[in-house]
């Protein structure tokens, strides 16, 4: 009699075990601060920039032609992780962060909250959010973290005596401190002691590297691995303003000859700074996959904005060409093959909806990113959508596979073929012959602009 009871039983038990849906991938999240397109460059100086996420990027999908939505921070995180561009927000510079009530993004789910509204265990630490954005989203974001706060960018240990150097907005010098002092590597400590756990639940964890954002304090090793003379950057052109709209040229660096003099000095302290950055992920990714979550887990590693050393006169970050707008973007995980490189312009926006599609939830069809699902199955994939950067009001560049096309809130207009020119040196916006390839492009510029919101304009530096 009680075996006749047990079959039944022993059947339910198995058929409900089949029936049950698999359990969903994690997320792993990492931004840079400040990453630009040297990443993962071996030809700029005598060791790799970045050779942990080169190392990375194998396992997944390389987006070499990924593109940020606005090139300062603030704007750039607030559209990633809203789902929502610059001109739809109204959100377009960093003194944005005292939001009204009645602000869109008040009403919106960011990304890691829409995760934790689906059942994930929400973890994470250091600079992922930033003013606007965390405004919307609240206070109690992560259910399990580290006290950081910003510590690596402002109040970090600084160079002494000779070590120390600066020339406006730049310092950098070697710290006589071990890295282990520093907060981005004991971030990285703390997500290798969460990603060797076993965890119940699905988890979001999301980390935010400070490096390579000014100050480019780092220990001495790394400045070792780069020593301004072997760096081997292009030099700049005799007249960098030459391609330059004359509306634009009259908001140039003013007093720059000195940044021009000792460009290879920067150029080596921010690749100290990147190859540091590079340690601190390295070290995240490795606790990943010595621990038990490294199979069914997805990674997406981003920049949140480049940064240009006298590129068209600009030495930081903010305008609306390559060296501003290009960011590393590398996805990996369960649903993506290894060994992959897509050259196809792809935005920052897309993370949302791509990792939505990539851990199974429901679409969201409120941002305005699209999924990059068909690149992540074929790399070659017909992909026409060129990507949009946006830099204050109105003011807008389009990269698709050739060209960038950038127009200004006063009509000024600057296009550059990549392929035969690279360093965006030669503006064919004013001549008739490329008249279809603008008229092309102009068809994906936002159709509304929101003026900013909350109307508040500087350049604070984040």
């Amino acid at each position: 009699m009680k075996s006749r009871l047990l079959l039944p039983l022993l059947f339910l038990a198995l058929t409900s075990a089949q029936a049950a849906p698999p359990s969903r991938p994690n997320v792993l999240l990492i931004v840079l601060d400040d990453q630009n397109g040297y990443a993962g460059r071996t030809d700029v100086a005598p060791e790799p920039v970045t050779p942990q996420l080169d190392r990375f990027a194998k396992t997944g999908m390389n987006f070499v032609n990924a593109q940020c939505a606005a090139p300062v921070c603030n704007p750039s995180r607030t559209a990633f992780l809203s789902g929502l561009r610059p001109s739809t927000t109204g959100i377009y510079d960093n003194s944005q962060d005292d939001l009204p009530k009645d602000h869109l993004l008040k009403s919106r789910i960011s990304l890691p909250t829409y995760f934790r509204d689906q059942g994930y265990h929400l973890a994470g630490a250091g600079k992922v959010f930033s003013s606007a954005i965390a405004a919307a989203a609240g206070k109690r974001i992560w259910a399990e973290g580290i006290d950081l706060g910003r510590k690596e960018k402002k109040h970090a240990p600084t160079p002494e005596g000779e070590g120390l150097n600066a020339i406006g907005k730049h310092a950098w010098g070697p710290l006589y401190k071990s890295r282990d002092e520093m907060e981005d590597w004991k971030l990285a400590g703390w997500a290798v002691e969460f990603l060797t756990k076993k965890h119940d639940e699905p988890f979001f964890l999301a980390c935010g590297i400070v490096k390579p954002h000014t100050p480019w304090y780092v220990p001495q090793e790394y400045f070792d691995l780069f020593p301004p003379a072997r760096i081997t950057v292009p030099d700049l052109a005799a007249d960098e303003s030459a391609p330059v709209p004359a509306s634009v040229r009259e908001k140039i660096h003013k007093g720059e000859s000195e940044l021009v003099q000792r460009r290879k000095e920067l150029l080596s302290a921010y690749f100290a700074a990147s190859r540091y950055a590079d340690d601190c992920v390295g070290r995240i990714l490795k606790g990943l996959t010595e621990g038990p979550n490294g199979q069914n887990t997805v990674v997406v590693i981003c920049g949140d904005n480049g940064y240009e050393f006298g590129d068209k006169h600009n030495w930081s970050k903010g305008s609306l060409r390559e060296g501003s707008a290009h960011v590393p973007l590398i996805i990996a995980g369960p649903g993506v093959a290894p060994q992959q490189v897509c050259t196809h312009p792809v935005s920052l926006l897309d993370i949302y909806p791509t990792l939505v599609a990539l851990t199974g939830l429901p679409a969201k069809s409120d941002v305005e990113g699209v999924s990059l699902m068909p690149l992540l199955k074929n790399p070659s994939a017909p992909w026409d959508r060129p990507a949009l950067t946006t830099s204050g009001f109105k003011n807008h560049a389009l990269r698709n596979d050739r060209w960038r096309y950038i127009r200004y809130a006063d009509g000024a207009e600057e296009l550059y073929d990549h392929d035969k020119d690279p360093l965006e040196r030669t503006n064919l916006a004013t001549q008739s012959e490329f008249a279809k390839i603008k008229a092309d492009m102009q068809q994906w510029l936002p159709k509304h602009d929101e003026p900013r919101n909350p109307d508040s304009s500087g350049g604070k530096e984040d």
